[in-house]
């Protein structure tokens, strides 16, 4: 499974962005208009698709694209490692 592609199109599940017009710049809820309820259920999707648990004190610092796949990889990478 591609981790980039795969999160990509959760993200256009939220939004009326193609995945692949999305960029690592953009920011949920400024840029692609993300409620805040929007943001935690997506949250919870990608736990669900990538077996992870997000840490709700980390959550204050995913604000973009990128920054959720840099948190992204850091967890699928210390999953794997276990």
């Amino acid at each position: 499974m591609n981790t980039n592609i795969t999160f990509l199109n959760i993200v256009a599940e939220y939004c009326n962005t193609p995945a692949d017009e999305i960029t690592n710049d953009m920011r949920f809820i400024e840029d692609l208009g993300f409620s805040s309820l929007d943001f935690m259920t997506f949250l919870g999707d990608l736990e669900d698709t990538f077996d992870v648990e997000i840490d709700e004190d980390e959550i204050i610092n995913i604000h973009t694209i990128e920054d959720a796949i840099k948190y992204l990889d850091n967890l699928t990478s210390s999953s794997a490692s276990v």
